[in-house]
C-alpha cells in the first residue's frame, strides 16, 4: 500500500504542477490523500496488534497442551 500513496503523491504533484486541477478539487485530492495516508497508519499499528495478540495466545496454548500431556 506504501507505493499506492507513493504513486498517487507523485500524480498529484505532476497534476498540481502542470495546474490542471481547479483549486476545490486539489483541496479535496489533498484532502483524501492525507486521511488514506492515515488510515493507512493506523491499519498497520491495528496489525501489529492482531499480531501480538495472536501470538500471545498460540504460547498459552502451547502451555495448555503441555499440561495436558
Amino acid at each position: 500500500m506504501t507505493e499506492k500513496l507513493e504513486q498517487y503523491k507523485e500524480r498529484l504533484n505532476l497534476l498540481q504542477e502542470k495546474g490542471g486541477l481547479p483549486p476545490d478539487s486539489e483541496e479535496l485530492l489533498i484532502e483524501m490523500l492525507a486521511e488514506l495516508t492515515e488510515l493507512n497508519r493506523s491499519n498497520k499499528a491495528l496489525r501489529r496488534v492482531i499480531l501480538k495478540t495472536g501470538q500471545g495466545s498460540s504460547m498459552s496454548t502451547r502451555l495448555r497442551d503441555a499440561l495436558y500431556e
